[in-house]
């Protein structure tokens, strides 16, 4: 049976029109791409569990220059983010503590949430917990469920699952990712993708750095306190899946709103 060797966070150290940072916080070091001012308003970009910042990165110079400050966050547990075992407490609390953290870090008051699938999830609840750090929420479609067996497992057996079922993992991906493209193209904005097969590649990059499927794999499973796509506020054009052009006007037209 194939063995899936684990990669370096580097994987996800893309280059661009931004900078990379580490921001310390609440105990950990958490990773955002950074672009634009930082006398400008925060937009603050919250991926969901299947992806990282990266699925923003063609979106960060557009929106700077547009006049934002704007961060693509690595969640706890993603990208080049640190990995803490999670050693209980309510991870939903956990999450939105780091997005509190982050604002404050980056020298913000408050910051409009941009958040795709599990990141809305967290982005509603600081919303919900401390109002006066979210200027405006704007979520993004909800990606499609992993497979049951996958998101149950504990994170010991995850973590073993990840050396051991790389094929599974791979497909589990790879399925959900053209599931999104196939979507949004059903989205007039959103017929002629950019940069999917990058992307799809950078996700599946990310997945095997090691020690990060746990953390995948819980944060998804906040998916059950995700609201039906239609809610408040959804954007259907992603940066990933569709033309960033288009996730950039979707963007400045709710900012602006």
């Amino acid at each position: 049976m194939p063995r899936l060797t684990p990669t370096p966070p580097s994987v996800v150290d893309l280059p661009g029109e931004f900078a990379h940072r580490m921001l310390h916080t609440r105990g950990v070091r958490l990773h955002a791409a950074v672009a634009g001012d930082s006398a400008d308003p925060l937009v603050l970009l919250i991926h969901g569990a299947y992806g990282g910042w990266f699925d923003f990165r063609y979106a960060l110079a557009p929106l700077a220059s547009r006049g934002y400050h704007v961060a693509a966050l690595d969640q706890r547990g993603f990208g080049m983010s640190d990995k803490p075992a999670h050693r209980g407490g309510n991870l939903l609390r956990i999450l939105r503590g780091d997005l509190g953290g982050v604002i404050h870090t980056l020298g913000h008051a408050n910051a409009a949430l941009v958040a795709a699938d599990t990141g809305a999830v967290v982005a509603r609840a600081l919303e919900q917990a401390q109002p006066q750090l979210v200027r405006s929420v704007l979520t993004l479609p909800n990606e499609p469920h992993l497979p049951a067996w996958l998101g149950r497992l504990p994170a010991p057996v995850a973590a073993a699952t990840a050396t051991h079922l790389p094929g599974a993992l791979d497909r589990a991906w790879r399925s959900a990712f053209h599931a999104t493209l196939a979507r949004a193209a059903a989205d007039s904005a959103a017929k002629h993708p950019d940069h999917p097969a990058e992307t799809l590649a950078t996700r599946l990059a990310a997945l095997r750095i090691d020690n990060a499927l746990p953390h995948i794999l819980a944060t998804h499973r906040l998916r059950r306190h995700a609201p039906a796509d239609g809610a408040n506020h959804v954007l259907h054009a992603l940066p990933y899946a569709g033309d960033p052009g288009a996730f950039v006007r979707g963007v400045e037209k709710h900012l602006a709103s």
